[in-house]
């Protein structure tokens, strides 16, 4: 039998390896129902007249589409400082270190690499699954 979890806590990204006080982020994927929620709540139905026809098209408002998949991704972090202040990990935390690009120059990569995990996970045999279930 293979148990499942639908916990999302995250996993914890030190800014030195193996040195917690040092301080990290703490980051998870993006579920597909979770994205599917974001995206709808950045959706906006759009009626057009084009050549005396009404058009009905979606539009996303991209900008508020990427502040909600980070406010979700980024779960907590550790010792973030910009320009030599310590931010706090809130929503407003969370803008204005998206902001940083050496701030999302560290995020990126842990994001792929969180990605390539659950891509190795989904790939694994089933005899491999139940292994990795009961460790």
């Amino acid at each position: 039998m293979a148990n499942f979890s639908t916990k999302t806590e995250g996993k914890w990204f030190y800014f030195v390896p193996g040195d917690e006080s040092k301080g990290g982020v703490c980051l998870r994927t993006l579920p597909i129902k979770e994205a599917k929620n974001i995206r709808k709540q950045c959706t906006s139905k759009k009626k057009d007249v084009v050549h005396g026809q009404l058009v009905r098209s979606d539009e996303v408002d991209e900008e508020t589409n990427s502040r909600l998949v980070w406010q979700y991704c980024i779960v907590d972090w550790k010792n973030v400082q910009i320009d030599g202040v310590e931010v706090e990990c809130n929503a407003m935390g969370k803008e204005k270190a998206m902001l940083c690009n050496d701030f999302v120059k560290f995020l990126m990569p842990k994001i792929d690499e969180l990605n390539e995990r659950n891509q190795a996970i989904d790939e694994l045999t089933d005899e491999e699954e139940e292994a990795r279930i009961k460790n």
